[in-house]
C-alpha cells in the first residue's frame, strides 16, 4: 500500500464532504480510489473467494473504456484513520451510463456483486449525468 497515496484519497474524500460515515457519501473516480491500493478489505471484503485489487480496478478500466460510460465512480463509505494500513472502504460502484444493468452482469461476474442496478443515491459530490444517461451501481454487501 502507498501510504501517501492513501494519505491523498483521504483528503480528497474529506475535501468533497466525507463526514465520518455520514450520508450522503463522496464520490472518488476509479483511479483515485485504486492508485496505491493493495487492501483487499477495501471493496468486497466479505467475498469468500476475494479476486483481489487487481481484478477489481481491471474490470473498472474496461467499463471506463466503453461507449456510452461517461464516468466509474467508487462511493466512500468509511474512512478508518486509527490504523495507516487500512485503505478507505467502498460497498458501492457507480457508473454513469447509456446501457443498462444487465450489460455489466458478465463483466463483473468475477468481482461477485450481490446486485447490480439503477440507482438513486444522493451524493455528496454527484457525478455529471449527460442527458440520456443513468447511474447503474454494482453493491456488495
Amino acid at each position: 500500500m502507498d501510504k501517501a497515496k492513501r494519505k491523498q484519497l483521504i483528503e480528497i474524500a474529506k475535501s468533497r464532504g466525507y463526514t465520518d460515515m455520514a450520508p450522503p457519501r463522496v464520490l472518488v473516480t476509479r483511479q483515485e480510489f485504486f492508485d496505491g491500493n493493495d487492501d483487499d478489505g477495501s471493496i468486497g471484503c466479505n467475498l469468500i473467494e476475494h479476486p483481489g485489487i487487481a481484478t477489481f480496478d481491471a474490470a473498472f478500466r474496461q467499463v471506463e473504456e466503453m461507449d456510452r460510460v461517461a464516468g466509474v465512480y467508487l462511493a466512500i463509505t468509511e474512512i478508518d484513520e486509527t490504523y495507516d494500513g487500512i485503505w478507505p472502504f467502498t460497498d458501492t460502484a457507480l457508473i454513469v451510463t447509456r446501457l443498462p444493468a444487465a450489460v455489466f452482469e458478465p463483466l463483473f461476474r468475477p468481482l461477485q456483486p450481490d446486485e447490480i442496478a439503477s440507482s438513486d443515491e444522493s451524493f455528496a459530490n454527484p457525478p455529471e449525468i449527460p442527458a440520456g444517461y443513468q447511474l447503474i451501481r454494482a453493491w456488495w454487501d
